[in-house]
């Protein structure tokens, strides 16, 4: 913070004379009060008053930052021993109420749930694992709730599905598909057809108020109970299928790789091929969303009436879940798939965009994830494969990060982009294992840029079908739901919106109001506005007051306890003696970072005002 002595007039207020507030610029409509004589002068809080926003308040993405560093990483399970690696894809919520406001939101730092194995027997019941965001402690871990067994590389869903302010937690489990509380109890089991590495999902399908849960062909009620079973597709032998809108009527439809059905589980269309995992976009623009589907080494494209358009032949073998955003910044999606031996994304019009070689020859079928990481319109791409973590350029596969403190014998595992500990940055969650000849790690790590360069992410994650409408920041499951296509376009993919930099604050010191009715007692009272300039709103303002002899001297520490943008919040009455002023006279500094750690904003030459001398008369 830079240190501006500028020569600044003062408003000197004799309090039965002078309104506080008139020496102002106040807003047509401003109410204003003349304050009252004598002793009111120190009591009295000036008018409120509005000021000049800049607009262009933000701050440019720092491109091509890539610093990683390990946040935490959790490696032990203290509850379950031996439980500890992982090859299924976590999900992230918040489960607890961590500031103590009796709500579990978005208020709260999220936490990290996954399956994980023992050994080799991924394929077998494991335990069900929860752990804070904040440094992987163990919140619970269980292999056995109510009797029954979650698996080993379950997929991971949490939503609170009844609106009671709560997340259930749901796991594939041996021969069902089992719930439990936020805290690891049981709650219900479903009796369904089932799938070791099974990936339930979530959704509100008929706007009531409580969501459904979509595992494989089988919809759930949020009790347990069996809605309907179909008779075609279940998003492949994982059981990948979820709930979307896909004629806006206010009904879900079910996408269960080959197969869509009706909201009622009567068949809507099938497309002929194998089935197998699936996303949804609007590829073409036409403004209704088409199926894109990974199965027997190929990608298809399907219309929205079930009408194929194109095909791309994966050469390599495999094909894991799809992934769709903008990769090259065109306005226009793009479809991200790894298989054996290569990650490739492929355009719109089904035309290979780039190719990069990869080593997945475990599974061949892992997923990805993208992120908008520098804020500039195009989204990377986060892939790991059975040795690296990868970050490649969406427009080119330039490799921006390569993570080699990893291992897997992969499944249909990916990385998540979330802000897993509320520090207003992006991370990556990102799930190893010891299987086989790979054996650099295992565990659950989170990495993050060491500059805190990346862009802020949601606080939540919730399932391996994920879209950012699915669910909101708080757990919930929303009732009508903006179809993702209509406004992201995107799938398996991070960020809220796509902007342009970070918005900030500007903090000024605004001109004090001085009333020098106690000039008798060598004392002033002084009102201090706190001024914001900028675009966005803050909490907490440090505001310094320092005596200026030869170096500036901390007299007091005090603070606003929020600004809005375009607002400014009166300090005081704050009273300063004689002997306060130093022989360079008395500064207050606006945003202060002598003890807490200063907001970032546009302008910090603007915090400073400055007294020469005191402005009483010697007596």
């Amino acid at each position: 913070m830079s240190m501006r002595f500028a020569t600044l007039a003062l408003v000197l207020v004799g309090c039965s004379e002078y309104d506080l507030a008139n020496e102002k610029d106040v807003p047509i409509g401003t109410e204003t009060t003349k304050p009252a004589t004598g002793a009111m002068c120190a009591t009295d809080v000036p008018a409120e008053y509005s000021t000049t926003v800049d607009t262009e308040c933000a701050q440019e993405p720092v491109i091509g930052s890539f610093d990683p560093v390990a946040e935490w990483t959790w490696t032990v399970n203290p509850i379950n021993a031996g439980y500890e690696q992982i090859m299924a894809t976590p999900a992230v919520a918040n489960l607890t109420d961590d500031n103590g406001d009796g709500l579990i939101d978005d208020e709260d730092v999220p936490d990290v749930v996954f399956t994980a194995f023992t050994g080799s027997a991924y394929s077998s019941p494991g335990a069900l694992i929860a752990i804070s965001g904040v440094d992987g402690s163990t919140l619970w871990s269980t292999t056995n709730a109510g009797g029954y067994l979650p698996m080993a590389t379950g997929g991971v869903a949490i939503g609170d599905l009844d609106a009671d302010g709560v997340p259930t937690v749901l796991v594939s489990a041996s021969g069902g598909l089992l719930a439990v509380d936020n805290t690891g109890v049981f709650e219900w089991y479903a009796v369904v057809e089932a799938s070791s590495y099974g990936c339930p999902a979530i959704g509100d399908m008929e706007g009531d108020g409580i969501a459904e849960i979509v595992f494989g062909r089988t919809v759930i009620e949020a009790d347990g109970s069996v809605r309907w079973v179909g008779a075609g597709g279940t998003g492949g032998g994982t059981f990948g299928a979820f709930p979307a809108d896909l004629d806006g009527n206010g009904l879900m439809e079910v996408v269960a790789g080959n197969t869509v059905y009706e909201y009622d589980g009567t068949i809507r269309w099938q497309d002929g091929g194998s089935d197998g995992w699936a996303a949804v976009a609007d590829m073409d623009a036409d403004g209704q969303p088409e199926v894109v589907k990974v199965a027997g080494g190929v990608v298809w494209l399907t219309d929205t009436d079930g009408s194929p358009m194109w095909s791309f032949t994966l050469t390599d073998g495999g094909g894991g879940p799809p992934t769709i955003a903008d990769f090259d910044g065109d306005g226009l999606p793009e479809i991200g798939v790894a298989s054996r031996s290569v990650y490739r994304v492929i355009d719109t019009d089904g035309t290979e965009l780039w190719a990069n070689a990869v080593e997945d020859f475990s599974s061949s079928v892992t997923g990805s994830s993208v992120f908008d990481f520098e804020g500039d319109g195009a989204a990377e791409v986060v892939y790991a494969d059975e040795e690296t973590l990868w970050v490649y350029d969406g427009l080119t596969g330039t490799v921006e990060m390569a993570w080699a403190s990893h291992s897997s014998g992969t499944l249909y595992e990916y990385p998540l982009i979330v802000d897993v500990d509320k520090d207003g940055a992006a991370e990556i969650v990102v799930a190893s294992n010891d299987y086989s000849g790979h054996n650099d790690s295992h565990g659950i790590t989170v990495i993050g840029d060491a500059t805190g360069s990346w862009s802020p992410a949601r606080p939540v994650w919730n399932q391996h079908s994920y879209s950012i409408s699915n669910v909101d920041d708080d757990g919930t499951i929303p009732v009508a739901p903006v179809a993702n296509w209509t406004q992201w376009n995107s799938f398996r993919a991070g960020n809220s919106e796509t902007a342009v930099g970070f918005d900030l604050p500007d903090l000024r010191a605004g001109e004090p109001v001085v009333c020098t009715d106690e000039c008798w007692a060598d004392h002033i009272i002084v009102w201090i506005p706190v001024e914001n300039g900028g675009i966005l709103d803050v909490e907490n303002v440090p505001v310094a007051l320092y005596t200026l002899q030869d170096e500036p001297e901390l007299v007091d520490m005090q603070g606003v306890t929020a600004v809005a943008s375009g607002n400014a919040v009166w300090l005081g009455p704050i009273t300063l003696n004689r002997g306060d002023f130093g022989t360079n006279g008395f500064m207050v500094r606006i945003n202060d970072g002598s003890v807490s750690t200063p907001f970032l904003e546009c302008d910090d030459t603007n915090n400073e005002w400055t007294w020469f001398q005191f402005p009483c008369p010697q007596l």
